[in-house]
């Protein structure tokens, strides 16, 4: 008997084992699954290449991580698959008594930003979404002239085209995008040289323009200027000169847009509000960042409106945004020196301030020049994406946001850069040739700093101060 329990015990062993490895094998194949084929993955579809592009020349050339967003997805949220670019096949240059002359072959019109840097002395172009022809990638030309020392030509990353001139100093320069076939012109002069007109896309029509008029003031705007300070507004109209800011793909400068914008929005702030203002240029001259901020501290302004306009190589990008600063760095004279040697920012010049202003802000004072610039700049905002959303479907609200701009962290006074459309948007750029939108903007970035005037208790205003 007891050997029969112990075979009986033994079998049950057995086949409970047996039992256990086929579920264990039960289980594997349900839990494990088949990698997929190469025949089977040749069969789905291909995810886009996307193919990414430096942002241009108001977030300091650094891709953000909503840009990046944008570049990868068009306003329906739909990916993008780039369009084949144009190629920068050729390039070639001459020289003459008073000028050096490049010029790079293109295959078709390109947008484009220049720039000059000091120490050495260059400029460069950055030509958006190109490519270089193998022939000419990583050229180096030796000019050797009185003007031009060398050309070098390089992409440093995917769909951008660099090209720098090394200038030899005390020049100008001029460019021009010519047609049949398209080209990028690009003369450096003698300093007194006659300058010629600057014509980028010599076959477009120049929009008309209308003479700048403002209507006498109504009985709502003579209430309004009774409830406010009488104020000194600085209006500061981005870039000019050789700075030509961005450049539409019909030839639009932002220079030149922001000009009139500014010049508008002065007369504005003048009849209607009763201010006193002060433009930091009123003709294509170019200012440097620092004497911007300089013009500001010295006239004891109340407020410093800075007016741009916006970059994306992505041509759906639309949009206003309005940015103001948590910062405070204006110079003063102990340290104007070593400032002299650092390198400046892409949109500036060699020439410094001779005649910089000291000043300080306390902590509080610091504070309350941050809350004012940040209720300002939601003033302006609300106002010019309600303003122009009405007259341009599709514009998007890019929001308030914070930046260390020169032209906002060396002004003492609140302060905001406003980048009232994009020239980079075929759409944009079609509304801002119009003389009546740009009336438009101008209208709003009055009314948001008017309605910020009305509101606001803790503004300095400018008899204060003498």
């Amino acid at each position: 008997m007891v050997l029969v329990l112990v075979l009986i015990m033994l079998a049950a062993v057995l086949a409970g084992g047996l039992w256990w490895k086929l579920k264990n094998a039960q289980l594997g194949e349900v839990m494990v699954r088949p990698e997929p084929t190469i025949a089977s993955l040749a069969k789905q579809p291909a995810a886009p290449s996307l193919t990414p592009s430096p942002i241009g020349p108001h977030l300091n050339g650094q891709p953000t991580a909503e840009a990046n967003s944008e570049r990868a997805q068009d306003s329906t949220n739909n990916y993008v698959i780039p369009q084949k670019m144009p190629r920068v096949t050729g390039i070639r240059h001459w020289s003459s008594a008073d000028s050096s002359t490049v010029v790079l072959d293109l295959e078709d019109q390109v947008q484009y930003e220049a720039h000059r840097l000091s120490a050495p002395d260059r400029i460069y172009f950055d030509l958006h979404d190109t490519t270089l022809a193998p022939e000419i990638a990583g050229k180096v030309i030796d000019v050797g002239d009185a003007l031009l020392a060398k050309v070098r030509l390089a992409q440093p990353s995917s769909g951008l085209t660099r090209v720098v001139l090394e200038t030899r100093g005390n020049s100008n320069y001029s460019v021009s995008l010519e047609p049949n076939p398209y080209r990028l012109v690009v003369q450096v002069r003698k300093l007194g040289a006659n300058k010629t007109q600057v014509s980028l896309f010599p076959g477009m029509p120049e929009p008309e323009k209308l003479a700048i008029t403002v209507p006498p003031p109504t009985k709502e705007d003579l209430q309004l200027r009774a409830r406010v300070p009488r104020m000194r507004i600085v209006v500061d109209a981005g870039h000019g000169g050789w700075d030509l800011g961005t450049v539409g793909r019909r030839g639009l400068l932002e220079k030149d847009l922001v000009l009139e914008i500014a010049q508008r929005l002065g007369k504005l702030l003048e009849s209607r509000l009763g201010a006193d203002v002060i433009l930091t240029r009123n003709d294509d001259n170019y200012i440097p960042l620092d004497e911007r901020a300089g013009i500001a501290n010295q006239s004891q302004a109340d407020l410093f409106i800075s007016v741009h306009a916006n970059y994306s190589d992505l041509p759906s990008a639309r949009g206003v945004e309005t940015y103001y600063t948590n910062l405070f760095s204006a110079p003063n004279a102990k340290d104007l020196e070593p400032r002299e040697k650092e390198p400046r920012e892409k949109s500036s010049d060699p020439d410094r301030s001779r005649n910089p202003t000291t000043v300080t802000l306390s902590p509080a004072d610091l504070h309350e020049k941050i809350e004012q610039s940040r209720r300002l700049a939601a003033s302006v905002q609300r106002s010019l994406y309600g303003t122009l959303a009405t007259q341009n479907p599709g514009l998007r609200d890019r929001g308030v946001k914070a930046a260390s701009y020169v032209v906002l962290t060396e002004t003492a006074m609140p302060g905001i850069l406003a980048e009232v459309s994009f020239v980079s948007s075929p759409t944009d750029e079609q509304k801002l040739r119009s003389d009546g939108y740009r009336e438009q903007i101008a209208e709003a970035l009055y009314k948001g700093i008017a309605r910020y005037a009305v509101g606001s208790h803790g503004v300095k205003v400018a008899s204060a101060a003498k």
